[in-house]
């Protein structure tokens, strides 16, 4: 007798994959806007006379989410293209 993970898994492990492969595109697209983000908001802040800890908050906040989808890669194990 066949076990029933085996019977109805494949077809969920396939879409499963393509969920990931999606996901995982999306992801690295996700960086790249947010890399640009974060070097915007660094450029800002070097560029500013007065100190604003509102940039100050929104440069940190960038490069925290940055940071985060990094190691979400990392941990995904994608590489760019």
């Amino acid at each position: 007798m066949e076990s029933r993970s085996n019977k109805f898994g494949r077809k969920k492990d396939k879409k499963i994959g393509k969920l990931h492969k999606s996901y995982d595109a999306y992801l690295m697209e996700l960086i790249e806007v947010t890399q640009e983000k974060w070097h915007k908001q660094k450029v800002l802040m070097r560029k500013s006379f007065e100190y604003d800890p509102n940039l100050e908050y929104e440069e940190k906040k960038a490069e925290a989410r940055y940071f985060y989808l990094f190691k979400e890669a990392r941990r995904r194990q994608l590489r760019s293209k």
